[in-house]
């Protein structure tokens, strides 16, 4: 019964530590993607002779205030341009999520000036979290405009009202205001702005096949700074500018939530060797007959020695077997019960945690656990070991 209670204590701590490499190990990936829909991009693409102010590569209001992204270009709304083919050779390179272009240029709506900035709406939201939107929907056609709150009050338009855009303030093609956004202050330029599509743009501003930024999103945060390097060494005529703050910010939620994980799986662990011990002494204790007498007839202090470590090598091995065979069903099983947990306010039960942890089981995490565990059934064993091989036979037959 003992015995089976100590190797219970290594299941339990394999078991836990698999689990928690696991969620380590999906919560790594998960928090990847959280990342790059929360944050903006993380490197922002601009010609290499427009002046560039930090906080570049923020979220999507095209500024380089908290919110957006593009520096000088988008508090100023112009810059030197550079080819959209550019895009596509970004987006290829490897490691990057996804590369979105944006022409920002100056227009007047309804005769009034405002600073537009054209995106492609299909990329837009991924390299930049998008807009914050108030009121309406995101761009899905041409001839379509998402005003700044601001510029909106002032021209007195709601979601579905009729705008002149144009080149000047007299004459333009009517566009629909299909959402409203709003980027967090009530003055400057970023008060005074709006969204349209690329092409738009490209036209109002009479810049065919030309963008101002392209804004880059990295698969991972750690990966950031050797794109960047990429593209400023493999793209002439460009700077690529790194949103320093948010790449490592990303980088160490990623390692802070590994490191807790595993730690608390080690806690876990090492409490079970501590179990092994407890067994191994009282093993000992009840066996001092025997020892006295196998070493009275021969026996050598390394092969008692090597019957212990046996016996405790055994039990952290049964211990890490059934230990992995647990945490394997319990990784694999562990969405239902999140998903479940409660219900979800977007849609259907769990649907706010559905997914939340997922474990993400990889070979290398297995072998580890194994190996752990035995490992600790080994350790845990030597000094009771290095004990019954150490007896003096004289004092042990005194037990007979």
């Amino acid at each position: 019964m003992r015995t089976t209670l100590t190797v219970s204590g290594i299941v339990i701590g394999v078991a836990m530590v698999l689990v928690l490499l696991a969620l380590a190990a999906g919560t790594s990936g998960q928090t990847g993607g959280l990342l790059r829909n929360v944050v903006g991009a993380e490197i922002t693409v601009v010609n290499s002779t427009t002046p560039s102010f930090p906080g570049g590569g923020g979220r999507g209001n095209g500024s380089g205030f908290p919110g957006g992204g593009g520096g000088f270009i988008g508090t100023f709304g112009r810059g030197n341009t550079i080819n959209e083919t550019l895009v596509d050779s970004i987006e290829n390179m490897s490691g990057v999520f996804v590369a979105s272009p944006q022409l920002s240029t100056s227009g007047y709506v309804n005769g009034a000036n405002v600073f537009l900035y054209g995106i492609d709406p299909s990329t837009y939201s991924q390299a930049t979290s998008g807009l914050d939107m108030t009121e309406g929907t995101g761009l899905n056609a041409s001839h379509q405009i998402v005003l700044n709150s601001v510029t909106a009050d002032d021209l007195g338009v709601v979601v579905g009202s009729k705008v002149t855009v144009g080149a000047n303030s007299s004459g333009g093609s009517t566009y629909t205001v299909v959402g409203i956004y709003t980027s967090g202050t009530t003055f400057g330029p970023l008060a005074r702005s709006g969204y349209i599509e690329l092409t738009d743009a490209q036209s109002l501003g009479n810049e065919s096949g030309k963008v101002t930024e392209i804004y880059v999103k990295a698969t991972d945060a750690s990966l950031v700074s050797s794109i960047a390097s990429s593209i400023d060494s493999s793209v002439s005529g460009v700077t690529a500018n790194v949103a320093i703050a948010v790449a490592g910010s990303a980088a160490e939620l990623s390692d802070t939530m590994t490191t807790f994980f595993t730690v608390i799986g080690l806690v876990a662990l090492l409490a079970g060797a501590f179990g092994v011990i407890n067994t191994m002494m009282m093993s000992i204790g009840e066996r001092t007959r025997e020892i006295g007498t196998l070493r009275a007839i021969g026996a050598t202090k390394g092969q008692v020695l090597r019957m212990f470590l046996s016996e405790s090598l055994l039990i952290g091995l049964i211990g890490a077997v059934v230990g992995v065979f647990i945490g394997i069903v319990v990784s694999l099983a562990f969405p239902l019960f999140t998903g479940s947990a409660a219900p979800g306010p977007f849609g259907g039960p769990g649907g706010a945690l559905r997914g939340a942890l997922t474990p993400a089981l990889t070979p290398f995490d297995i072998v580890l656990s194994l190996a752990l565990g035995s490992l600790v059934g080994i350790l845990a064993g030597l000094y009771p070991s290095l004990h019954a091989s150490r007896m003096d036979p004289v004092e042990a037959l005194r037990h007979v």
